[in-house]
């Protein structure tokens, strides 16, 4: 049985990508969103034309299976967001080391992913994170970066965020607040969507990296990405240039 994180759910199949970076179309699973890991069966050619000769048949129930799987992804949002200790929100720093914030609702870091060997060494000074506001951990990272002088050159630092509510711009507002009281560093923020994000963790990639590169080839990797539009000419400018794209 293979594994890997839902990507695109329809009636007939879903869009599943593992950790290899390739995409297979799997037998649906009830039960399970966007996001989410699971075990998957690849979908044969024969499994898909069985599945269309079974449309008509079970186009009542699938609309009902559909309408059920709209609400789940209205209230789920919100019911993680209800629980503190929910990841709410990710923020991804690169400097020189590539590290990664999981963060609860009160912007309270839940959670660290190192993604190459400068982040893992620096956040063994970052020991006594856990439940500490992200706008008091992320500063303290960047200074032992400085300390243990693995910045770059430029002075140049990426921040992305991706959000489980992509209306929500507060933790961004903030990180642009703190990040006045560093004028010596050239800082470019970032609304990351979430499936780009999922992409970069399934690859151990850093997420702001992933997201140069589809701004570099203009094009979507079989997804839509809605966000990427959205940026400033010039922050893509600075973005590709960090990542040599």
């Amino acid at each position: 049985m293979n594994k890997g994180i839902i990507m695109e759910k329809r009636r007939e199949y879903m869009i599943v990508l593992t950790k290899d970076g390739a995409f297979h179309k799997a037998i649906p699973i009830k039960g399970v969103d966007i996001g989410m890991e699971v075990c998957f069966e690849p979908l044969s050619d024969q499994g898909e034309l069985k599945f269309m000769r079974r449309k008509k048949q079970y186009h009542n129930f699938f609309s009902f299976l559909a309408f059920v799987s709209m609400i789940c992804l209205f209230v789920l949002p919100f019911y993680f967001v209800a629980d503190n200790n929910r990841v709410y929100a990710y923020v991804g720093i690169d400097i020189n080391p590539s590290i990664e914030f999981k963060l609860d609702k009160d912007l309270h870091v839940q959670g660290i992913r190192s993604i190459n060997d400068e982040a893992k060494r620096i956040s063994q000074y970052l020991m006594n994170y856990k439940d500490k506001n992200a706008t008091d951990v992320i500063p303290l990272f960047i200074e032992k970066v400085e300390q243990a002088g693995l910045t770059n050159k430029n002075k140049q630092m990426i921040i992305g965020v991706s959000s489980l509510q992509e209306t929500d711009v507060t933790l961004l507002e903030e990180l642009k607040e703190k990040s006045v009281s560093l004028q010596d560093w050239k800082i470019t923020t970032v609304k990351v969507p979430n499936e780009i994000r999922n992409i970069a963790e399934a690859q151990n990639l850093s997420m702001n990296e992933l997201m140069a590169k589809e701004l570099a080839e203009k094009k979507p990797m079989r997804i839509q990405f809605k966000n990427v539009e959205e940026l400033k000419k010039e922050d893509r400018a600075i973005i590709q240039s960090f990542y040599n794209y």
